[in-house]
């Protein structure tokens, strides 16, 4: 299973790069996944109805990966031992993160954020 962030979106629709190669073999094997914070910011972003129904056409076909139960005490957690390394990052990429942690799937993105949480010791596992 392959949590696809919002950058990897965004390089997916503006067909960038291996990124963009990389969410449509997810999309094609069935490996796709999505959470609540991904959806608000790849929703809050679109600008026509064109592009609103092309985003949720390849969103239908990703699985969507449930709430932990403990998200909001998780995330403020990870920032809270990030911030006592050196390390910070924006709210709902610790929501993204702690997703990904507790479904144990990888995260494909090109946001440096992530990058930042794994180097700090995090086992965020990036696709």
């Amino acid at each position: 299973m392959i949590l696809i962030d919002t950058s990897a979106w965004i390089a997916f629709f503006r067909d960038r790069g291996p990124c963009s190669e990389r969410v449509d073999r997810a999309l094609a094997e069935g490996d796709a996944a999505i959470c609540g914070p991904i959806q608000t910011e790849l929703r809050r972003g679109l600008k026509t109805r064109s592009e609103r129904g092309q985003v949720l056409l390849h969103l239908a076909g990703c699985a969507e990966l449930s709430q932990p139960s403990n998200l909001w005490e998780e995330a403020g957690e990870l920032g809270f031992a990030l911030a006592r390394r050196g390390v910070t990052a924006k709210t709902l990429d610790l929501l993204i993160a702690c997703y990904a942690l507790a479904h144990r799937a990888a995260l494909l993105t090109t946001d440096r954020d992530f990058t930042r949480i794994r180097s700090a010791g995090i086992p965020l596992a990036l696709a």
